[in-house]
């Protein structure tokens, strides 16, 4: 595949945010080359950001649908190309690389050759983009989290306000599909022949079209809401962190996540700072009356945000590094961690569309700045 197609194809996905570097390198054409085939890639380049029908998307390439439809339920097949249905006309989207096509390879749980060259070159892609002069385009202070932090339902303090969107339940009985696949992120570091935990391998549910779309294209399976329930508790047992979409009207995934294999995760231990996700409404707060001392909440913070002090053996919540998962309340053995609303917490945008449309107004007031 000739450079020039391979930048175009770059700055199309750039265009779409989440994890691409500031500019075409190599260890981005490499892996474009494994996703696209070039013809894949031809129509990939030009097509928008929104989705579109195939007559549409026939008229900007300025080629006959019978010749691209193909092309385009192929990509879709491979999980770099989106498909619903709207109207009773099938739209297609090309997709952000991360989140997005990253995800939908490694899903489906395969284990391939080609799965296995995936993985190695979306770990060399991270590599180079946090170590190198060219890495992730400029992220403003205060930008717009793609993802937020649910806490575990069953913690939030009875009789203080509760928030519908921190509901997990809410979201699964108003679905109108739920699908799961694997853990991406704990597939991919499955595939690099890295050490996994033993969270469930079945764990990532998209909702809504995105389910529709998994499953047709097996990337997931569709599943009932009592399986889903059964899934997010399971979670919930084994200390994951739930996150999804910052949205609070409808929620487009739900990832249960263990901090050994999640990237915002382990970033956030390391640095103490989330880039692209927001805590939740909550926070943990300890009654000192209840607590025995028992230290199983600092051992089980994904985030090691809680510490016994010195003196009486009291769990102390750093308030700058907890999240408010809620994983400490639930399984806190004397119920003497409770999760109370946080000061000055934003709501989350609405749809998915809110949601884009403030990241894409926070770089353009970033670059207003700089400029």
């Amino acid at each position: 595949m000739n450079e020039a197609l391979l930048k175009k194809l770059c700055h199309n996905l750039n265009n779409r945010g989440g994890f691409v570097p500031a500019y075409p390198i190599p260890e981005m054409f490499a892996l474009l080359e494994e996703l696209f085939t070039e013809e894949e890639a031809k129509i990939a380049w030009m097509m928008p950001p929104t989705a579109t029908s195939l007559r549409d998307v026939a008229d900007i390439l300025g080629r006959p649908s019978n010749d691209i439809v193909p092309l385009l339920e192929s990509m879709a097949d491979k999980g770099i190309v989106a498909t619903r249905i709207q109207d009773n006309v099938t739209l297609y989207k090309l997709l952000a690389l991360q989140p997005g096509i990253f995800e939908f390879q490694f899903m489906r749980g395969r284990d391939s050759d080609r799965d296995r060259r995936l993985a190695k070159l979306f770990r060399a892609l991270s590599d180079a983009m946090s170590t190198g002069p060219k890495g992730r385009l400029p992220i403003p202070d205060d930008l717009t989290p793609a993802m937020r932090v649910i806490p575990v339902e069953e913690t939030i303090e009875v009789g203080q306000r509760v928030y519908t969107f921190e509901q997990i339940s809410r979201y699964i009985d108003s679905a109108d599909a739920i699908a799961v696949g694997h853990c991406y992120c704990h597939h991919e570091a499955y595939l690099l022949g890295e050490k996994t935990c033993d969270a469930p391998e079945y764990r990532c549910m998209s909702f809504g079209p995105g389910a529709t779309f998994t499953s047709e294209r097996g990337i997931a399976r569709m599943i009932s809401k009592e399986e889903a329930r059964e899934i997010v508790k399971q979670c919930a047992d084994k200390g994951l962190v739930h996150m999804s979409s910052n949205t609070s009207k409808h929620l487009e995934y739900l990832c249960n996540c263990c901090s050994c294999h999640c990237v915002p995760l382990k970033q956030f231990k390391k640095t103490g700072k989330f880039i692209g996700v927001a805590t939740s409404a909550y926070i943990a707060k300890v009654d000192g009356e209840l607590c025995q001392g028992c230290d199983s909440c600092a051992d089980i913070c994904p985030v090691q945000a809680i510490s016994l002090a010195a003196a009486d053996d009291i769990p102390v919540v750093d308030k700058l590094m907890c999240i408010g998962c809620g994983v400490c309340a639930y399984h806190c053995p004397t119920d003497a961690i409770s999760m109370n609303l946080r000061e000055g917490y934003s709501h989350p945008p609405q749809t998915s569309k809110d949601l884009r449309e403030a990241i894409i107004n926070d770089f353009m007031r970033a670059q207003t700045k700089q400029g």
